[in-house]
């Protein structure tokens, strides 16, 4: 049993942030939808995944997969953190959702998936703030949710950054898409 994560109201962008919450009770995290991930390449290797997504680096600042994530969500905390008295009750009510949100995450994940719960909660808590704060106008985090969606795990990134591509694990995939072993 998924436990439930509750629906929040936070004025215009309340639907777009119930439908990530709606994906996280759906149940169907990881799990194959038969859904295409546009535009970014796909890898069914977990141990590759793993590297891509805590060894490998990006770009000429040498970033890892972490690092690139953690700097395009600064850009939303900006919004958040500056932006008055409206985005300080938009990130309570966020902040008292991600127990919740981490709890139903870790309840659907696989053994061998489980390492990825502290990343994976991260990413989901990245695309409810970005969905409450810019609504689907962030590119990134919008991948990142699709990517998701799914039923993958965006693992890194192909190409130079940040022209390229979003990197995706998902358990069935049958093309790497050029990526195989490396790193």
């Amino acid at each position: 049993m998924v436990e439930m994560v509750r629906e929040v109201e936070l004025g215009e962008n309340s639907n777009l942030v119930n439908e990530v919450i709606g994906f996280v009770n759906s149940g169907l995290l990881l799990r194959s939808v038969n859904q295409v991930v546009l535009g970014g390449a796909e890898i069914s290797d977990l141990a590759t995944a793993k590297k891509y997504a805590w060894v490998q680096v990006y770009g000429e600042e040498s970033f890892t997969w972490a690092d690139l994530r953690s700097e395009k969500m600064s850009e939303v905390w900006d919004v958040v953190y500056g932006g008055g008295e409206k985005y300080t009750e938009m990130d309570i009510k966020l902040s008292e959702l991600l127990d919740e949100l981490s709890r139903s995450v870790q309840k659907q994940l696989l053994p061998k998936h489980r390492e990825l719960l502290d990343d994976i909660v991260s990413d989901l808590k990245c695309c409810l703030y970005s969905r409450a704060v810019q609504g689907k106008t962030n590119e990134f985090f919008e991948g990142i949710l699709s990517a998701y969606l799914s039923g993958g795990w965006p693992c890194g990134w192909v190409g130079g950054w940040p022209k390229g591509s979003l990197l995706v694990y998902r358990d069935d995939a049958t093309d790497t898409g050029g990526i195989g072993d490396r790193p």
